[in-house]
């Protein structure tokens, strides 16, 4: 079986996140993430049932100021990671320059498939599926504020 046999079997576009939500500051990393694992798709395939389990194999993120980035894991938020506010992942990226830019991801799958009583076996080739693009605005700062005060919290947000 081969990718194109799966036209009535198709793998959804991932959600994405990334923080800070919508914005950017020049000179600092933000973060990127895609919110997907595997999925299964059920349906009759030559009038027998069939399923068909599509996995994340590659991540590919385009952040709109020509730079781009493949991985192997869709990341996740710098909380889920333990890490601080703008620490650099390996999803993130830093803008040089300030406006506003169009993020696109895209995520490759790979594919295996369940047909009537036999096991599963795998598709040849690779699903790519392009998730909706985003809109992020980089500025400019000098100055950050922050909610609470990093001396006595030096893990807080901003700090």
């Amino acid at each position: 079986m081969r990718v194109s046999d799966l036209q009535n079997f198709p793998a959804y576009p991932a959600p994405t996140g990334m923080e800070p939500g919508g914005w950017a500051i020049v000179g600092l990393a933000a973060n990127f993430w895609a919110q997907t694992s595997a999925q299964l798709g059920e349906g009759l395939l030559l009038g027998q049932p069939a399923q068909v389990m599509f996995t994340p194999i590659g991540y590919h993120w385009t952040y709109g100021d020509g730079a781009t980035t493949s991985t192997a894991t869709g990341g996740a938020s710098w909380e889920a990671l333990g890490l601080t506010e703008f620490a650099t992942t390996p999803t993130s990226h830093v803008y040089t320059e300030k406006g506003t830019f169009t993020v696109i991801l895209t995520v490759d799958y790979r594919a295996d498939y369940s047909f009537g009583d036999q096991g599963w076996r795998p598709v040849e080739g690779i699903v790519t599926v392009p998730s909706t693009p985003f809109t992020v605005v980089a500025a400019n700062e000098s100055t950050v504020l922050v909610a609470e005060d990093c001396n006595a919290n030096p893990r807080g947000p901003g700090c």
